[in-house]
C-alpha cells in the first residue's frame, strides 16, 4: 500500500469536507445575525392585526439588508392575471444520517463511514486499504448535497447529458420537472464537461425567481425576458468557464438556487461530481387560484402600506460606495417611487436558514429616488397565499425521495460596498480594498491587488479590541477565504498568494470618503455629447458607456438617452476626497465661509440657490447634498464654503465634448465649526445660460 497516496487523499478530502462545512457554517452565524427589531415587529403587528395566538409566521420578514420603505408608488405597468390554478408545496427541512446513507448506497459507496456533524453529514467511502475513494456531504435543514470522488462512477451512458439524468435517475432524485439547461468547461476541470440541471418553470406552474437575482438586473432587463438559467447583462465574469452550450463562456453560472450541476469525464461518461441546491416537496397541493390567491390589486395595497416579506433596493450606477450614504441608520427611504413590473412568482426565500414552503408570491421592480438623493432600483415581494391556514398541516415526515444540494454566493450588484468605517478618528488606511468579506460580527477583510502577493487587510467591527489570539483566529479565516479565492485560477495563481507575512491587522482602518457632485445638461437641439470623469471617479450612475466616460443624446427637455434605452433627467458622481486631503487642512482655517445652523439648512439652500440663480430641480440637489453631508458630522455649526474653480479643474477634472457654451462647477465644501466664529462670506454670482449650457452641483463634507 503507498502510504502516501493514502495520506493525501485523506488530506484531500479532509480539506473538501473543511471547506464546505465551513460554508455551512458561515450561513448559518449569518442567519443568526437576522434578527427582527423588536420595535418593527410590534409596529407590524400592531398595523396588520396579526393575532399572536394563531401561530402563523408574520408575513414581515428581517434580513441583514437596509429597510426599504416607500411613501407612495405609480403604477406603470399591467398587473398579471391568475391563473386557473396553482401549486402549493411544503419542502422538507429535516434530514437524517439513515437517508444519508441510503443515498450513498445508490451512489455506489462499497464501505461508508458517517460523521454526523453538527449542521452537516460526513459520508466517505474507504476500500479494503482505508483509502477514500468518495465523499458525499448534506445539510440537515436545507438538504443541499455534494459528491466528490476520484475514479467516478460509472453512468452506462454514451454522452455527458445523458450520464448525468442515468446518474440523477438511479438515485431517485429526477423527477419530470428537471431539465438540462445547459453543458459548459472549465479550466480548472480539464477533460470534463459540467451538465447544468434546473427545475423548470413549466412543471411548477410559474417562475421560480431568486429577488437578488432579480435585483442584478440592469434598468434595461425585463423579468417579463428571464427564463430559465437565464445569464443577466451584469454578471460577473468567470473566466474559468472557457465554452458552454448557451453562449456564455467567462460569464460566471446561474447556478445560485435551483440547480443540479454534475461533472462527467469526457473520455468514460464517468459522474465525478454533483453539487445539487434543489427543494425536495414533502407535499403538494393543486388550489383555485380564485379561492387561494389574492388578487393583484390587493396584493398592491398591501404593498403601499408596507407589508411586504422581501423588501431591498441598490443603487443603479456603478462603482465603490460608502453604505451609510445611500442606507442612513440601514434603511433607505424611496420617493417617487414607479413600479415597472409585477409578477405572479413562487421565489427562493432569501434570508432564512431551511425554507420551508414554495408558495406564489407577487414581484414588484421598479426604480425610484432615495431621500439621500441615489437613483436606485427596488425589489418587493408580497405574499399571494390568502391565508396560510386553508392549506391544512402537512405531514412532515413524508417518504424521502430527493435530496437536494449546494449554492454559491448570490451577486449583489455590479459596485463594492465599503463598511463604514469603524474609528472615524483615524486616518485614511484601507481606501481601495478589493474583494471584501464581510464577516458575521460586522468586521470584514480584503486586500490590496499587489503582485506577487496580495496584502490582506482585517478591519475591525466597530469597538472590537484585537488581542494575540484574535489575531490567529484571523489569521486562519484568511487562508480560507485565500485559498476560495485563489483555487482554479487560470490567470496567475501568484497574484492572489496567502503568506502570514503579507497580513496587516489594522485596528483603525478608515476610508475617507467620497464628494459628489450632481451635473444637468441643458441643449437648445438635440446633440450628442460625452462627459469624461477623472480617475479618482469612485462611483457612476448610470453606468458608464465606455471607460469613464457617458455618451449619450441630450435633448432639449433635458433628457439624457444612452445607446440602451436608459434615460436620465441628470447624471451623478463621486470622488474619493483622498485627492483633496492635502488642502483639507486649509479649507478648515479659509476666513471665507458661511456659519450655518445645522437646523436650518433648508433655509440656506434657499437663499444660496437664489443668489446662485438655480432652478428648482437643482435647488432640491444642492439640499439633498447639504442634508447627506451634514449629518455625518456631529457639530450643530457647520462652516459651508465654496472649492474654487480652479482648485476642482486641476484635481477633479471632467471634459465635456462638444463643450457647452456655459460649463458651471459649483461644489461646496461642509465642516464643523463653532457659532462663535466670525466668517466673511464668499461672493457668489449668478449663473450664466447662454446657449447648451452644464451645470455641476455638489458638496463635500470633511
Amino acid at each position: 500500500m503507498n502510504l502516501q497516496k493514502v495520506a493525501d487523499k485523506r488530506v484531500f478530502y479532509i480539506l473538501v469536507g473543511t471547506l464546505i462545512l465551513l460554508f455551512v457554517l458561515l450561513l448559518s452565524l449569518l442567519s443568526k445575525k437576522r434578527v427582527l427589531d423588536q420595535q418593527n415587529l410590534t409596529q407590524y403587528q400592531q398595523g396588520t392585526g396579526q393575532d399572536q395566538n394563531q401561530g402563523l409566521p408574520p408575513q414581515s420578514v428581517s434580513f441583514p439588508f437596509p429597510r426599504t420603505v416607500a411613501s407612495d408608488y405609480t403604477l406603470n405597468t399591467d398587473l398579471p392575471t391568475l391563473p386557473d390554478s396553482v401549486k402549493l408545496s411544503d419542502l422538507k427541512t429535516s434530514y437524517t444520517t439513515g437517508e444519508a446513507l441510503d443515498l450513498a448506497t445508490k451512489i455506489g459507496f462499497t464501505n461508508a463511514v458517517v460523521n454526523d456533524g453538527a449542521d452537516v453529514i460526513f459520508v466517505t467511502d474507504q476500500d479494503e486499504n482505508q483509502d477514500q475513494q468518495g465523499l458525499l456531504t448534506i445539510s440537515k435543514t436545507t438538504g443541499n448535497w455534494v459528491i466528490v470522488t476520484e475514479k467516478g462512477y460509472p453512468s452506462g451512458a454514451s454522452d455527458p447529458t445523458s450520464a448525468a439524468r442515468s446518474f440523477l435517475q438511479k438515485l431517485g432524485v429526477w423527477d419530470d420537472t428537471l431539465v438540462v439547461s445547459s453543458t459548459y468547461k472549465r479550466a480548472s476541470y480539464p477533460g470534463l464537461t459540467f451538465v447544468e440541471i434546473h427545475r423548470s418553470w413549466e412543471g411548477l406552474g410559474m417562475p421560480l425567481i431568486n429577488p437578488l437575482g432579480a435585483m442584478n438586473l440592469t434598468e434595461t432587463e425585463r423579468l417579463a425576458d428571464v427564463k430559465l438559467g437565464y445569464i443577466e447583462n451584469a454578471t460577473p465574469d468567470d473566466p474559468d468557464v472557457t465554452e458552454s452550450s448557451d453562449g456564455f463562456p467567462g460569464k460566471t453560472r446561474p447556478n445560485q438556487f435551483n440547480t443540479i450541476t454534475v461533472g462527467v469525464a469526457d473520455e468514460s461518461n464517468n459522474v465525478m461530481n454533483v453539487t445539487s441546491n434543489i427543494k425536495l416537496f414533502s407535499k403538494t397541493l393543486e388550489k383555485s387560484s380564485s379561492q387561494s390567491l389574492k388578487t393583484p390589486e390587493e396584493a398592491l395595497e398591501e404593498l403601499k402600506s408596507g407589508k411586504t416579506s422581501f423588501s431591498l433596493a441598490k443603487p443603479s450606477g456603478e462603482g465603490v460606495i460608502e453604505i451609510q450614504n445611500v442606507f442612513p441608520g440601514n434603511q433607505v427611504e424611496l420617493q417617487n417611487a414607479v413600479i415597472n413590473e409585477v409578477m405572479l412568482t413562487y421565489i427562493d426565500e432569501v434570508g432564512q436558514k431551511s425554507q420551508s414552503t414554495l408558495y406564489p408570491y407577487y414581484l414588484f421592480r421598479g426604480t425610484a429616488t432615495s431621500s439621500t438623493g441615489y437613483q436606485v432600483q427596488f425589489v418587493q415581494t408580497v405574499l399571494a397565499l390568502k391565508d396560510i391556514n386553508t392549506l391544512g398541516v402537512f405531514a412532515q415526515n413524508s417518504q424521502v425521495t430527493v435530496f437536494p444540494g449546494q449554492g454559491s454566493t448570490l451577486q449583489y450588484g455590479t459596485f463594492n460596498w465599503l463598511s463604514p468605517a469603524p474609528n472615524p478618528n483615524q486616518s485614511l488606511a484601507c481606501a481601495g480594498l478589493t474583494q471584501i468579506f464581510q464577516l458575521p460580527n460586522g468586521a470584514y477583510i480584503g486586500w490590496f491587488p499587489q503582485v506577487p502577493e496580495r496584502s490582506w487587510y482585517y478591519v475591525p467591527a466597530p469597538g472590537e479590541t484585537v488581542d494575540a489570539a484574535k489575531m490567529l483566529e484571523i489569521k486562519k479565516i484568511l487562508r480560507w477565504e485565500a485559498a476560495k479565492a485563489c483555487k482554479g485560477s487560470i490567470n496567475d495563481p501568484a497574484i492572489c498568494a496567502y503568506s502570514d507575512a503579507t497580513v496587516n491587522l489594522q485596528t483603525a482602518c478608515y476610508y475617507l470618503g467620497t464628494g459628489s457632485p450632481f451635473i444637468y445638461v441643458y441643449t437648445k437641439t438635440p446633440k450628442q455629447m460625452q462627459i469624461s470623469l477623472p480617475q479618482s471617479v469612485s462611483y457612476a450612475d448610470p453606468v458608464f458607456s465606455q471607460e469613464k466616460t457617458w455618451s449619450f443624446t441630450a435633448s432639449p427637455d433635458q433628457t439624457l438617452t444612452f445607446s440602451n434605452g436608459l434615460t436620465r433627467q441628470k447624471l451623478y458622481w463621486e470622488f474619493d476626497k483622498q485627492v483633496l486631503e492635502s488642502r483639507l487642512s486649509s479649507l478648515k482655517k479659509n476666513s471665507q465661509g458661511f456659519v450655518v445652523d445645522k437646523n436650518s439648512l433648508g433655509e440656506f439652500a434657499d437663499s444660496v440657490s437664489q443668489k446662485l440663480g438655480l432652478n428648482l430641480q437643482e435647488k432640491e440637489s444642492l439640499l439633498v447634498e447639504l442634508t447627506r453631508e451634514a449629518n455625518k458630522l456631529t457639530s450643530k455649526t457647520l462652516k459651508v464654503g465654496l472649492l474654487e474653480r480652479k482648485t476642482l479643474d486641476e484635481v477633479i477634472p471632467v471634459s465635456i465634448e462638444p463643450q457647452p457654451q456655459s460649463y458651471h462647477r459649483v461644489i461646496f465644501y461642509v465642516t464643523s465649526t463653532s457659532s462663535k466664529e466670525r466668517l466673511e462670506s464668499p461672493a457668489i454670482q449668478k449663473l450664466t445660460r447662454a446657449g447648451d449650457t452644464v451645470v455641476e452641483l455638489g458638496v463635500l463634507g470633511f
